[in-house]
């Protein structure tokens, strides 16, 4: 098992977060040395032609013609694809494959209320999605062939980009920095540093007129698959638009003005106006100070945001169980290793009062819900937030405290984790 500490190669995780996170990029030669792709091009074929599954075709080169295409595809959408210059993406394949969520295991130094998801590229020879930048942190692991990646730090505007694309394509693009990535390099990227990766042909790559005569055709010598993986990073309409859901789910009566939790505006010492149609800026300021003091109110209520931040999009019917907590404990005395569910998203927030006999002194957040413990499921409630493993010996002695026992009791009946019955 490759440490963490390795995956930065000579960079401590201190040093990584103070001086490259978010600020520069990084370049990790070997970052997983020998590392084997658990999935072959054909797989990935395969998975494009699933429905559910976020799949896109993008063809085009250079600043010529750029087209997108959305699956599911069929084998014939494949067999009819160029030699050169195209590329497959699949979205969210930590879900899909067990393999690519273990591998989310090994970045675990970022919160993990920050991954987003784990996308594959795959790339016929000079196959790149065109010069770009993304708004989120990425880690790109090269998995099998090799990619040329190209960066700028150059300042990019909305005006820079190619009109009329489905996709965000930089109109003109000047490298500062170049590399090939073989099979286990890594480099990692800030939001905003413009990157352009495209496949390198492999020299033994034969005559590629046999490549597309079916998808089985894709074979393993002339891939060129990469790993992104890439840490979400929510912005102020998003933050907005969920502050408001929130507040609108506490009392859905604030709609119409009837809550006996809304503040009405008031305008005692209203000063006598020349226009009567106008809103002058005493009840703007007034206006203003209302909504700035109820918003500061519920945006310190941090419920709101562990709710959003593990909310999940993917419906996906999970068996549930019906075991009693002795059951459960029996299990884990036997030394069960539970496995959270990929789909099952967790977080928690501690109170800053700390209070021992509070009942609600842990938020814990599962899949866009919040429930409340005491302090006394702390152990319990960060070691499943922290890992998708939980250890089984030290699940022993949490266990013994009955709030612990009975939280994770519900969760696994519930289908957040998997047991050997």
């Amino acid at each position: 098992m490759v440490t963490i500490e390795h995956l930065l190669g000579d960079i401590s995780l201190p040093t990584f977060l103070k001086e490259y996170w978010q600020k520069k990029p990084l370049l990790i030669r070997n970052a997983i040395p020998d590392y084997s792709c658990p999935i072959t091009a054909n797989d990935m074929a395969g998975l494009a032609c699933e429905e559910g599954v976020e799949s896109r075709i993008i063809l085009g080169k250079n600043n010529d013609h750029w087209e997108c295409r959305y699956g599911p595809f069929d084998d014939a959408e494949f067999s009819q694809l160029p030699d050169t210059c195209w590329t497959l993406l699949l979205q969210s394949c930590n879900l899909y494959v067990a393999e690519f969520a273990q591998l989310l295991e090994r970045f675990r130094f970022i919160p993990s209320w920050r991954v987003d998801d784990i996308m594959l590229s795959y790339a016929a020879p000079g196959g790149s999605v065109g010069p770009h930048t993304d708004q989120y942190d990425v880690f790109l692991l090269q998995a099998e062939g090799q990619r040329h990646w190209s960066i700028s730090t150059q300042a990019v505007s909305s005006n820079d980009f190619i009109n009329d694309l489905e996709v965000k394509i930089l109109k003109k693009f000047v490298a500062e920095q170049s590399w090939v990535l073989e099979p286990g390099d890594m480099l990692y990227l800030p939001p905003g540093v413009a990157h352009h990766g495209v496949a390198v042909a492999s020299d033994n790559v034969s005559d590629s007129s046999e490549l597309r005569s079916e998808v089985d055709s894709l074979e393993k010598s002339k891939d060129c698959i990469t790993i992104s993986i890439g840490f979400r990073a929510p912005d102020t309409l998003a933050l907005s638009t969920a502050l408001l859901d929130e507040i609108l789910e506490q009392d859905t009566e604030a709609m119409v003005g009837t809550s006996l939790n809304s503040v009405f505006y008031n305008d005692s010492g209203l000063p006598l106006q020349k226009h009567s149609g106008e809103i002058n800026a005493w009840a703007l300021q007034r206006i203003t100070s209302l909504m700035q003091k109820e918003l500061t109110k519920q945006i310190t209520n941090s419920v709101w945001f562990g709710k959003y931040i593990t909310r999940t999009d993917d419906v996906v019917e999970v068996p549930t169980l019906d075991l009693s907590s002795a059951a459960v404990e029996k299990l884990i005395m036997e030394g069960q290793q539970l496995l959270r569910s990929e789909y099952s998203k967790f977080a928690f927030i501690v109170s800053e009062l700390k209070d021992d006999n509070s009942k609600q002194a842990i938020q814990f957040f599962c899949n866009g819900e919040v429930s409340y413990y005491p302090l006394s499921a702390f152990d319990l409630i960060s070691l499943l937030c922290d890992t998708r493993y939980p250890s089984a010996h030290l699940l022993v002695n949490i266990v013994k405290d009955d709030d612990a026992l009975t939280l994770l009791c519900e969760l696994v009946n519930q289908g957040h984790f998997t047991v050997e019955l």
